[in-house]
């Protein structure tokens, strides 16, 4: 059914090339940042859930 629809449709063939260079060109995005994230800042973000702070037990509590 999708084939007849867009055998039909002029200039779809490039929809599938563009969303693979879309797709290459984010993750190439995504990778370089991942690789230029410094260190230091990782471990504390990647800590950060792991952090117990007082203040926020008492604002849960309601006191």
């Amino acid at each position: 059914m999708f084939r007849n629809i867009f055998s039909h449709i002029q200039g779809i063939e490039f929809f599938p090339i563009l969303t693979l260079i879309f797709f290459f060109t984010f993750f190439v995005a995504v990778a370089y940042m991942a690789i230029r994230l410094d260190k230091r800042f990782a471990a504390y973000m990647g800590n950060l859930p792991l952090e117990h702070d007082d203040n926020d037990m008492n604002k849960n509590n309601g006191e």
